[in-house]
């Protein structure tokens, strides 16, 4: 598995984030660490609790689904998948090669990802139809407070 990322500035704010890509074999137990990577970049974009929460969840699907598909389709490729975060939006992608394998037949996993991610897209990748699934979350704006600090 490769990780990569670029070094971050000071800041007080959320600074831009990524691209963070990492690339693994299509196997069930990488699928943790995307997991972990992408929930560390929720929590440094500013996202809230139960937000950081749905990343970890719908990132666990999204990947969960390219691997079940690289495997159905026998394919050696790695899946990738691709971070980023500006403004407030984080977005993670996954892509796999596994062409038109299984596209129908994951119904339950896309229900949860539509139910955990503001946004939820899954088009054509390299191998073919549903081979990238795009996630995106916003972060709640903050809400004003008073002089107290206390919210208003």
């Amino acid at each position: 598995m490769a990780v990569t990322a670029p070094a971050d500035g000071p800041s007080s704010a959320p600074a831009p984030l990524g691209p963070v890509v990492l690339r693994f074999s299509s196997l069930p137990e990488h699928v943790r660490i995307a997991r972990l990577v992408t929930t560390s970049l929720a929590r440094r974009a500013g996202l809230a609790g139960g937000d950081v929460e749905g990343v970890r969840l719908a990132v666990g699907e999204a990947c969960g689904r390219a691997v079940q598909r690289s495997e159905s389709a026998g394919t050696a490729e790695l899946v990738e998948v691709t971070a980023t975060s500006r403004g407030g939006v984080l977005v993670v992608e996954v892509v796999d090669h596994a062409g038109d394998d299984g596209v129908e037949t994951e119904e339950v996993a896309m229900l949860l990802m539509e139910g955990l991610a503001d946004e939820v897209s899954v088009t054509a990748g390299p191998g073919g139809p549903g081979g990238t699934t795009r996630l995106t979350w916003r972060a709640a704006p903050s809400r004003p407070t008073t002089a107290a600090g206390a919210p208003s």
